[in-house]
């Protein structure tokens, strides 16, 4: 038998399952058929006035009941299709989720922007906001101060989770699965001689950040720049971004840091509130990662 002969078995296969289409700007690209068949039958249920048999579902695709039924079961149980008692299909929760992200991350900047305005005019430093894309930290939107000092943080760029406040203070209140994936995947590159470059010393470092309820970027990041931050917390309990201050080690000292980090609170507390969190009244945590204080306590 051809040594070859399973590699090529593979790779015919892998190519039967692809198409190419016009991806506009992008060029051309090859895409999976899988994929395509799974997002017609997501797109036919959300389009439909009521739930869906999954022989309708297949005529309305044009795909066969078998194949259907193969999408169909992945898809339920994965959440992102749901099944009522008559055997009928509809969208799951899964997908009422992913809108729900993707809303607060296309509001969040427009939400969020007279608070972080406040926030800069009231300290005088720099204000940064950020959500975690795949295991960094993605800014979105920035208010300079006047006195800015030079930061290399542009709306639109990345920065590790490991060595910014904004990525420590999402880090410490995910749920604990979550957080224990994205611990799995970072680096630890050494960006400053403070920088955390372990996984367990990171680890304690979340837990104080939990108890105190706000996170230092203590020069970690960038030379000469420290920076505070908190989370934003959305309507399940669950961290949707971060909000920082950041400045000069000349100006926020250890001291003031700690004074800044209570009118950093109040903002993140604010705009929380405006995605529909509710600070727990007992001092439980909101993850269920324990030890925790209040997210936006007074302390």
């Amino acid at each position: 038998m051809n040594a070859y002969a399973p590699m090529r078995r593979c790779l015919y296969a892998n190519w039967r399952d692809h198409v190419w289409i016009d991806g506009g700007d992008a060029g051309r690209a090859a895409v999976s058929r899988t994929v395509l068949k799974a997002l017609d039958v997501l797109e036919t249920l959300a389009y439909s006035a009521q739930p869906l048999s999954a022989p309708e579902v297949a005529e309305r695709c044009g795909l066969t009941r078998p194949t259907t039924y193969r999408l169909i079961s992945t898809l339920v149980a994965r959440g992102y299709v749901a099944t009522g008692q008559d055997g009928r299909y509809r969208l799951g929760s899964k997908m009422l989720s992913l809108s729900k992200r993707l809303i607060e991350h296309a509001q969040l900047p427009l939400i969020a922007r007279p608070d972080m305005e406040a926030l800069c005019q009231a300290t005088g430093e720099s204000v940064h906001l950020a959500v975690i894309e795949d295991h960094e930290v993605l800014y979105v939107d920035k208010v300079e101060s006047a006195r800015a000092a030079h930061m290399y943080s542009v709306v639109g760029t990345r920065n590790p989770l490991h060595s910014t406040s904004l990525g420590k203070a999402i880090l410490a209140f995910l749920p604990q699965e979550e957080q224990q994936l994205l611990l799995g995947r970072i680096s630890y590159t050494e960006r400053t001689p403070n920088t955390i470059t372990s996984r367990r010393e990171l680890e304690h470092h979340l837990d104080m950040i939990r108890t105190r309820g706000y996170a230092i970027d203590d020069v970690e990041n960038e030379e000469g720049i420290r920076c505070v931050g908190v989370p934003i917390m959305g309507n399940t309990g669950v961290p949707i971004a971060a909000i920082s201050i950041s400045g000069p080690v000349m100006r926020i000292t250890p001291d003031r840091a700690a004074e800044l980090a209570v009118a950093l609170r109040e903002t993140g507390r604010r705009i929380s509130e405006k995605f529909g969190f509710v600070q727990p009244e007992d001092n439980s945590s909101i993850t269920e990662i324990e030890p925790a204080s209040p997210v936006f306590g007074t302390g």
